[in-house]
This record gives C-alpha cells, structure tokens and sequence, in this order.
C-alpha cells in the first residue's frame, strides 16, 4: 500500500517540477547561464512530460486532476519560457508578435470559454497537442542552444494556434467535461453516444459536478503560481557574473539586456563584444581617446519588483547591480553614450583602465573622470 501511495503521487510531483523549473529558466537567463544549460532544463522538462503520462498510465493512476494538473504545468512553464526568451533575445519575440499575439489570445479565449462551460480548464492532450508540444520544445532548444531558431518558431507557434483552434472546436462540441480527447472527430463521436444514450450524459454531468471543486481548487493553485511568475518577470536582473558585462541602455542600437564581455585587451579601444539574436557576433567599439566621460553608480535590486513583499525584503539580502556609463564620439564626431552594468568585482578594474588609457580627459576635465553616483 505504501509503495502504491507513493507511485500515485510521482506523476504530481513530475508536474509540479516542471513548473518550478519555470522560474529557474527565467533566472538563468538573468543571470547569462550557458545556452546550452537553458536547453537541457527544456529537454528535461519534455522528458517529465512524456514521461509522467506514460507512468500515470501503467500505474493507473491517470485520473482527471493529474490531467488538469499536466496541463496547467505545461502552461506555466512555457509562459516562463516566453519570459525568459523575452529577456535574453526580445527581437526574437518581435519577429513573431503577430503569432503570438494570436496564440495568447486563443489561449485566453480557451481558458474562458471552457471555465465559463465546465468548471476548469480543458485537459484534451490530442495529438495536434502532443505534435505542438514536440514542434515547440525542439525550436526551444534551438533558441538557448544555438541563439536563434527562425525556421521552427514560426511553424511552432502556427501549430499552437492550429492547437487552440481545435480545442475551441472540442469545448462546443462536448456537452460535458473530457480529458484525452485526441481528435475533433473523437469529441464529435462522444457527443453523438451522449445524445443517443441520455444516462451516460447524466452520468458525466455528476462526474463533472464531484471534481468541480477539486479542479477549482488546482485552477486556483495554478493561478497563484502564474502570479508568482509574474512577479519573478517583474523582478530586476540579478548582480551580473564576473567576467561578464550586460548592455543597460545607450544609442548604440541593440536591445538592452543583450550579454556579451568587455574586451579591454587592446590599449586603443574599449570593445563590447555579444552575440546577434540571428547567432551572429557583433561589437561595439569605442576608441579611448574619444571618450568625453564616464561615470559609475550602483543600485539596490528589490527582489520582487514593483509588489516587494515585505518579509522577503527584510529576510532577504539586498542585492546591488554595479554600472558605468560612457559619453563618447564617433568617427562622425557624433556624440554616443553606452550604458554597461558589470560585477561588482569588474567596476573598479574597469574603471582603473578608463581612468590610465583616457588621460586627456583626467587631466583636462578631472571631474569627469570616474565621478560617482549612486548606493553605498
């Protein structure tokens, strides 16, 4: 009995670790993880996925709320996912903003309409689903892996909404609450066994009316889950690695957020080197001599953004995020400005190296040379 107990709870707790890699995900992207680390914690989750059902099964264990549940920890961790690319290669995301502006609408018009019907979210798993599922986590891995997946996005995020549109169609179709529907056709056949059989119809609406609260209960707990989500979204970046330099703002043209490294090897030029959201390096180089002044400050990172719980502020420490900001020229003699947020260890060996390489502003404008500003 104990070992069954345990087995029946092994497909909520692989659920459940999908969805709390989801924020895992959006921290490693913060914090500039290596690509290929992002990709294998989606490949583990697909591996979870797969998985968790094909136990539930042979254990028989695959009741209506583990369903529910899978679902909804789907759901959850690809709504960190699209946090995370968001962070680490926004223009991806822009590329496709008319396909997933579309796919989270039907996702939002699913939700409704089947809470408004049933009670609770649909849980179908058709194999359109199970297609989507596969199509979307390849193209994921793709992104972290390689830093660019522009042939299977597109085709992913087309088949999630071919994927809503087909679970549309289900939710009207069926009279009452189902999970592993795998087809339209499927769900139409159940509707005409229902209609020629009225006590398997009233049979399913008890069935439905008993695991309504416990589904209200998960879609509840769901809820509060994607809440947390969004309050890890809204959360600012955490300290930067040593080694390690993000892009925080300026005229340079690259969406802020992008990581790369400082490469202060040569004694002419300051280079920012990152990678291109199509994969491709790029650079920005700012020759010292044309550097007009830089400053550095710090700041206090609250740990859960614009809604700081106060028990997490005060038991948490506070983080700082360390950054120095560039006025500089040209070859137009246009007047640049490039903002670099760096470790707390690298802030002074940069600022050290502005300060020897650019002595023409140090000794023509000394207040311009490394001022300061900010938290202490």
């Amino acid at each position: 009995m104990r070992i069954r107990i345990q087995r029946e709870r092994l497909p909520w707790a692989m659920a459940a670790g999908r969805a709390l890699l989801g924020p895992v995900l959006i921290a490693g992207e913060k914090c500039g993880w290596n690509g290929l680390t992002l990709a294998w914690i989606v490949v583990a989750t697909l591996m979870s996925d797969i998985f968790d059902g094909v136990l539930a099964r042979r254990w028989r264990c695959d009741t209506a709320g583990v369903r529910l549940f899978d679902s909804m920890a789907d759901t959850v961790f690809y709504g960190c996912v699209a946090i995370a690319i968001w962070i680490g290669q926004p223009q991806l995301l822009r590329d496709n903003a008319g396909l997933l502006a579309a796919l989270l609408a039907l996702e939002g018009g699913s939700f409704g309409l089947n809470f408004a019907k049933f009670g609770k979210p649909a849980s179908y798993h058709s194999y359109l689903a199970k297609a989507w599922g596969l199509t979307m986590a390849t193209a994921v891995v793709a992104v972290f892996a390689s830093r660019h997946a522009r042939p299977l996005l597109p085709v992913a995020l087309a088949l999630g909404i071919a994927c809503n549109l087909e679970g549309l169609a289900m939710s009207l179709v069926l009279p009452v609450w189902r999970k592993d529907v795998k087809t339209l056709h499927a769900a139409w056949r159940l509707r005409v066994e229902m209609r020629g059989r009225p006590e398997m119809r009233k049979q399913g609406t008890a069935n439905q009316a008993r695991r309504a609260s416990t589904a209200r209960r998960i879609t509840v707990a769901g809820g509060a889950l994607m809440l947390l989500l969004w309050l890890l979204a809204v959360a600012p970046a955490f300290a930067m690695e040593p080694g390690q330099a993000g892009y925080a703002g300026g005229t340079a043209g690259i969406a802020t957020g992008t990581f790369g490294v400082l490469d202060t090897t040569s004694p002419t030029l300051l280079i920012f080197k990152f990678k291109k959201p199509d994969g491709t390096p790029g650079q920005i180089e700012i020759e010292y001599k044309n550097i007009r002044n830089f400053e550095s400050r710090n700041e206090v990172a609250h740990h859960l953004g614009v809604l700081p719980a106060i028990a997490v502020v005060l038991a948490a420490p506070r983080v700082r995020r360390y950054f120095f900001t560039i006025n500089y020229a040209d070859s137009g003699d246009a007047v640049q400005v490039a903002i670099f947020e760096v470790s707390k260890r690298d802030q002074p060996a940069v600022l050290a190296i502005l300060r020897a390489r650019g002595p023409q502003i140090c000794n023509a404008r000394p207040n311009a040379c490394g001022a300061y500003s900010g938290v202490k």
